[in-house]
């Protein structure tokens, strides 16, 4: 009789355990399935550690800060500055600034990392997906001229693909490239 109860409990724990599993696995799918369409097109990501975040503010062109109160600096960009100390406004830097802003603030985003997890000032370095579009939002930065691409080692996994769309950008005079008025 007490096997039987053990084997009866076994049992038990072994369903509880699988529907546990399900519930896990179908709560997260929308997500899932999300990062997969990403790794599709960026499979270089597959193996680096990914996030998602809901954006709180944008503190500029290149910086936001999530939810949780994280602040995340985009990999390989650099839009003009805005927020710079004792520092006038650079060259269409409120146009970057109110770019991401218009993009981000309130997304909910997919952060990935490269080798180097944050940088100097603490802010964890990412490259940045808005939730339903598959394109980097880094990329998508430069492809319209509102950031320069900026290599700093170790985090270089997209630093020749970023280096084509800023020639790209340039040649086709976007953004920062436009010819001053």
């Amino acid at each position: 009789m007490r096997s039987m109860g053990r084997k009866a409990i076994a049992g038990l724990i072994f369903w509880a355990m699988l529907v546990l599993l399900a519930a896990c696995s179908s709560s997260g799918a929308g997500g899932d399935a999300f990062a997969k369409e990403i790794l599709k097109q960026y499979p270089a990501l597959k193996d680096h550690k990914m996030t998602v975040a809901e954006v709180k503010r944008v503190v500029d062109g290149d910086t936001f800060e999530t939810k949780s109160g994280e602040k995340v600096r985009l990999i390989g960009v650099n839009t003009p500055e805005t927020v710079k100390p004792n520092s006038p406004v650079e060259h269409y830097g409120k146009e970057a600034s109110q770019f991401t802003k218009s993009k981000l603030t309130g997304k909910t985003v997919y952060l990935f990392a490269d080798a180097g997890d944050k940088d100097k000032y603490g802010r964890l370095l990412r490259y940045v997906f808005i939730q339903g579009d598959p394109v980097m939002f880094n990329e998508t930065l430069i492809r319209q001229g509102y950031a320069n691409t900026m290599t700093i080692p170790p985090n270089v996994l997209f630093q020749d693909s970023f280096v084509k769309l800023e020639r790209e950008a340039r040649s086709k005079k976007k953004g920062l490239w436009a010819d001053p008025k």
